[in-house]
């Protein structure tokens, strides 16, 4: 089950980032007036890295919330004090995974906005490293209880 979604996030990473690139949009030829509007309008560009960082650390977030179920059915207890009382109502569990998730979202988007591009990218990086440690993690105490 580990070697899916890891394989799974493997191919988000493979194959989202052609999928987010940019498309060039040129300014009519002779027209003074639409270029600067057309490129006020443009947002900024995400890359490619930053969308590829929203979805695996989501990806990463649903395996996090799913591996803890499991486990916690086979008879595991949570090991993290903070989410101990949260983890064994599973309703409450997806909501506070799906609150972490958008949070996340929401200050790395406001970092990018703030022109602290490396700060969001940083960010980013960071979160989807510990949770990639939290579902190594599970996957090892679902294998032992299995």
């Amino acid at each position: 089950m580990v070697r899916r979604w890891f394989a799974a996030l493997f191919i988000v990473f493979i194959v989202a980032g052609p999928a987010f690139a940019e498309d060039s949009i040129a300014p009519a030829v002779g027209d003074p007036i639409a270029a600067p509007i057309e490129v006020a309008a443009r947002p900024m560009s995400r890359g490619s890295i930053l969308p590829i960082l929203y979805v695996s650390f989501a990806v990463l977030n649903a395996y996090d919330g799913s591996s803890t179920t499991t486990a916690l059915r086979l008879g595991a207890a949570e090991g993290n004090p903070m989410m101990a009382g949260i983890a064994g109502h599973p309703a409450a569990l997806w909501a506070v995974k799906a609150g972490v998730t958008a949070g996340s979202i929401v200050v790395a988007e406001r970092l990018w906005r703030q022109h602290r591009r490396a700060a969001a990218i940083g960010m980013m990086i960071v979160s989807n490293g510990l949770m990639a440690a939290v579902a190594a993690r599970n996957a090892s105490v679902i294998r032992r209880m299995r």
